[in-house]
């Protein structure tokens, strides 16, 4: 199934509204941060604990990381580094999935509008 998803750039006072409640795009980060660094981390362990995956204790979600090793396909030797996990809120606009599921249509993306501004510059130069 191809992934509908795609990351955009949120502002932090953009406003997302799930069922009945809205919030800003700041308290979900900060909630999110704030669960990462403590319980999520947590359940991460013990998740990959009950599949025979055994990572010392630590915040897997903070941006010093946790130390590792790597053997990467073709060297010959271990390299020193830090492992860390990325959660990313994504946001799906329906009217694009419609679109791009359209077997009617030609289009495979909306034009934004900075596309349009960008287009509207070029023409006239």
């Amino acid at each position: 199934m191809e992934d509908i998803f795609k990351s955009i750039e949120c502002n932090d006072d953009d406003v997302v509204e799930i069922k009945d409640n809205t919030y800003k795009i700041s308290k979900i980060k900060s909630g999110v941060s704030q669960s990462s660094n403590e319980d999520l981390s947590y359940r991460l362990q013990q998740q990959l604990n009950s599949r025979s995956i055994y990572f010392p204790s630590g915040d897997y979600f903070s941006d010093e990381g946790i130390d590792c090793k790597i053997l990467t396909l073709g060297s010959q030797n271990w390299k020193n580094g830090k492992i860390k996990f990325k959660l990313s809120i994504e946001f799906c606009i329906e009217e694009d999935v419609e679109i791009n599921n359209s077997q009617d249509l030609d289009i495979t993306e909306v034009e934004s509008s900075l596309d349009k501004l960008r287009r509207r510059l070029q023409e006239e130069s």
